[in-house]
């Protein structure tokens, strides 16, 4: 085996994922920008919204070069990167892995609210890890809450919550075939709904894809290379196109994690490349207009970035 379970091996890396079950603290934001009075003649588009509410987090609006996102907003550690619903007025984002806590919160008139933690179920008391489909009509997390039916507990499972109006319907796992896999950290699906996650399997720590069909999700499968090596690959983030799939590759016990693009090409995936000024990188979260990559840069910071590299890393380009 190349490596033991994945939190075994990134205690050196991460050490969030081992600390003491104890929650974040989380303080609102100290300075917030007003949004503009809005007229019957002037009503914002949604990337105007997006935008207004991501620089209320965040003023400072970053280039190619990373740099630390939302430090006056989000406190505390983290085990994933801050996920906006796609009209951009909810934020949710997973507390350090200890707390089992997924925070969010809602920018209403021009500001956000205080952060919160959320609980979907009276049946779940732990969440990690949000991620919300690019249409916002689905809603994944993972939890170590027993399944119904299910042997085996204790142990992180992915569950999915499907919008009913206005309001979300009960969580249900998702199909054993998938859920009996050790299974770790952020998920992400395209307009599909096709789910890319990362899971121990033999031994190795890899990405996995279940395809999205007829309303169900299918049975698992390893990702071919170059995608999956010999290292550790996990969070994986795809284009909701499917055009390409951000993840993070570690490539030793001692290596820090690192930012990784491949593209779809007719033969598959292109050989995935490194994001060369990223110098730590997990659980990259890209916003609903595709303009910015969010990510950890450490246990207890999100940085960020804009998302020119998407095309100047195209084989086409290079």
């Amino acid at each position: 085996m190349r490596n033991s379970f994945i939190l075994i091996l990134l205690i050196p890396i991460l050490t969030a994922c081992s600390a003491p079950a104890t929650e974040p603290v989380i303080t609102p934001t100290l300075t917030q920008t007003q949004a503009p009075s809005i007229t019957p003649s002037k009503v914002p588009s949604a990337a105007e919204t997006l935008k207004l509410a991501i620089t209320s987090i965040d003023q400072d609006l970053p280039g190619a070069a990373p740099q630390r996102f939302g430090e006056e907003f989000f406190s505390g550690s983290f085990h994933s990167a801050p996920v906006f619903a796609p009209d951009g007025n909810t934020v949710w984002w997973g507390g350090e892995f200890g707390s089992a806590t997924i925070y969010t919160s809602q920018y209403i008139f021009g500001d956000w609210t205080e952060p919160a933690t959320i609980s979907f179920s009276d049946s779940i008391d732990t969440y990690r890890d949000p991620f919300i489909s690019p249409d916002g009509t689905k809603f994944y997390f993972i939890s170590t809450a027993a399944i119904p039916g299910a042997s085996l507990t204790s142990k992180e499972n992915l569950w999915m919550m499907e919008k009913e109006g206005e309001a979300w319907a009960e969580p249900q796992p998702l199909p054993i075939s998938i859920n009996t896999l050790a299974l770790h950290w952020t998920v992400s699906v395209g307009d599909n709904y096709d789910l890319y996650f990362s899971a121990q399997q033999d031994g190795n720590t890899d990405i996995f894809l279940s395809r999205y069909l007829e309303g169900a999700y299918t049975d698992p499968i390893r990702l071919d290379a170059p995608i999956n090596t010999q290292e550790i690959e996990i969070t994986p983030n795809i284009a909701p196109d499917g055009s390409y799939l951000l993840f993070t590759r570690i490539e030793s016990r001692t290596a820090p994690p690192h930012l990784y693009i491949t593209y779809a090409d007719d033969s598959g995936w292109s050989e995935p490349v490194k994001v060369e000024n990223v110098p730590y990188c997990i659980s990259p979260i890209v916003t609903p207009d595709r303009a910015y990559v969010i990510f950890l840069s450490s246990p207890s910071s999100f940085s960020w970035r804009d998302t020119t590299f998407i095309e100047e890393l195209h084989p086409n380009n290079r």
